[in-house]
């Protein structure tokens, strides 16, 4: 697979991770809002939890985004974005791993960020190396 090949399939998988996310956040929205009218002081409150929870995935999926639209565009600042993309999507798994969330359910949220992170980690390295 040529580089350009291997870039675009990364910012493709950038994408998706980022129209995943999005979706998801719909769920938390949804989930926000549901809560939000139950209840007098707890589920409100456990409410503005979950959509906290949206408006943190949709801040990750607009890292993506960019950092799509960063690679895309050639721009020298890309790698950071998507490194950054990568870790916080990394570290909001991990919060998910230990709010009881199940294995298989969050791996499926790792899969794409270590991907994007290999891959961006790999090709700074290439290139310090030459």
């Amino acid at each position: 697979m040529s580089s350009r090949a291997a870039a675009n399939t990364i910012v493709l998988l950038a994408l998706v991770q980022a129209a995943l996310g999005i979706l998801r956040a719909l769920q938390w929205f949804q989930v926000g809002s549901d809560l939000s009218r139950a209840g007098l002081v707890l589920y409100p409150i456990l409410g503005l939890v979950a959509v906290a929870r949206g408006v943190l995935v949709v801040a990750i999926a607009l890292f993506y985004v960019l950092f799509a639209w960063a690679a895309f565009t050639g721009r020298t600042w890309a790698p950071g974005i998507g490194l950054a993309a990568c870790v916080l999507n990394t570290l909001a798994v991990l919060v998910l791993l230990l709010t009881g969330e199940s294995l298989g359910a969050a791996l499926f949220w790792i899969i794409v960020p270590a991907i994007v992170g290999g891959y961006l980690l790999w090709t700074g390295r290439a290139s310090a190396n030459r």
